[in-house]
């Protein structure tokens, strides 16, 4: 299995055959509607994606893109809540499938739940499993302890959002959510994009246990995983 950070909230993790997306911020957007630039290029190109499934945690334009989505390959699967399935329809995105706090589904070699986020929209974070292997990505939220709820997936790596603005978590919050939910790699995101909502992340990876800051485009790989114990993560050459 590999992963790849495309900035923001955004990834692509491979297993096998299986390739899925969560959150892809792929145009500039957030430029046009708020007047706020990117501060890195695109690490793909809309029309370049094919990924069995997407998943959009909210509706807002830096998770479900419509400027990018417009762009890729017609019949994509796309996993999202109600608000953003009403988004999608506008889109001409029929393809769509709702998940509420608590529900799964199952992509090619992936078993992806929705869990809990308390967000300024409808909203959830993820649980995303492979065989022994257990991700959290928390997408965007505000602090809560029920987000301390997602300890009981054991997940061997957490992807937690810690810019504290807009509707997140600040980061010594995301500290006490990394803690609490025990994994034993913790991973910054949501900071990187845009001059006026970032953070530095080794103000997160020096306080968590395996804090660690993916570089912005590359693959990574998880392997030795062993009674959910991510014992080695490193980078793909």
């Amino acid at each position: 299995m590999n992963i790849r950070w495309i900035g923001q909230s955004g990834y692509v993790l491979k297993a096998g055959d299986t390739q899925i997306m969560i959150d892809p911020y792929l145009s500039d957007a957030v430029n046009r509607i708020a007047h706020r630039p990117r501060m890195v290029p695109p690490s793909l190109k809309p029309e370049d994606v094919r990924v069995d499934a997407i998943i959009c945690t909210h509706d807002h334009a830096d998770h479900l893109d419509a400027d990018a989505i417009v762009r890729m390959p017609v019949g994509l699967h796309f996993i999202t809540t109600g608000k953003g399935k009403d988004k999608l329809a506008t889109l001409g995105r029929k393809n769509v499938t709702v998940l509420r706090i608590g529900e799964s589904v199952t992509v090619g070699a992936f078993c992806i739940t929705a869990v809990y986020a308390k967000h300024t929209v409808e909203a959830f974070g993820v649980v995303v499993r492979i065989d022994d292997k257990s991700l959290y990505f928390s997408g965007d939220t505000l602090f809560n302890e029920k987000l301390f709820s997602v300890a009981k997936y054991k997940p061997d790596a957490a992807f937690v959002c810690i810019n504290g603005k807009l509707g997140n978590m600040n980061v010594n919050e995301a500290i006490q959510v990394a803690k609490k939910i025990g994994a034993k790699v913790n991973i910054p995101n949501h900071y990187g994009m845009f001059a006026s909502n970032t953070e530095d992340p080794k103000k997160f990876t020096a306080y968590v246990p395996g804090g660690f800051a993916m570089e912005y485009g590359h693959k990574y790989s998880l392997e030795e995983l062993g009674d959910h114990s991510l014992k080695d993560f490193r980078r793909l050459q």
